[in-house]
């Protein structure tokens, strides 16, 4: 037996694909106070060395989801992990009647996740793109490593043409950073 067939018998659980670098499980599960439940998940997932990025009772359709957003700095999550972390998540949640049921939905920020401006120094040596806002001369993309941070502007090592270039950018310049995939 696979171990996709195996995961799905024991756990009866549904694999979905929201795009690069994503994987999401589907758990059922039973509902509980996010107030109550968010510290506990925050300790499992510290414990693990990953963070929680959200986490909300969402409603689609006739179906109701607990979806927890994780993230892992410098670090893609895989199936696996996921897989692990739902399980443990699983754990800790009450149960209750059947009226009151939802999915668990574990996910990945994803393989190009935004970077907020104030996360930027935890990216150093990582590859990113930048998009710089409307107005600003020059490419309106750039993809490249981040080489350093200070208050004011970035600098990112970008291969031009075979040849490593060191540029730098004002903060105020840039509309949005993200990690991205290098090929």
């Amino acid at each position: 037996m696979d171990y996709y067939n195996a995961v799905n018998i024991i756990y009866k659980v549904n694999f979905k694909f929201s795009g690069v670098g994503t994987p999401t499980l589907y758990f059922t599960g039973r509902t509980m106070d996010l107030n109550l439940l968010t510290p506990e998940v925050e300790k499992i997932l510290k414990e693990k060395g990953y963070r929680l990025m959200s986490m909300k009772f969402v409603n689609e359709g006739k179906d109701r989801y607990l979806r927890v957003i994780v993230d892992k700095y410098h670090h893609t999550v895989s199936l696996d992990e996921i897989v692990t972390i739902s399980e443990a998540i699983d754990t800790i949640l009450d149960e209750d009647t059947e009226e009151n049921a939802f999915i668990l939905d574990v996910t990945t920020t994803g393989a190009e996740k935004e970077i907020s401006v104030h996360e930027l120094k935890d990216y150093v040596e990582t590859y990113i793109e930048i998009t710089m806002k409307d107005g600003v001369k020059g490419q309106p993309h750039m993809k490249g490593t981040l080489s350093s941070v200070n208050e004011d502007t970035i600098m990112l090592t970008i291969n031009e043409r075979g040849k490593l270039k060191k540029v730098n950018y004002s903060l105020s310049d840039i509309k949005l950073i993200k990690r991205a995939i290098k090929f």
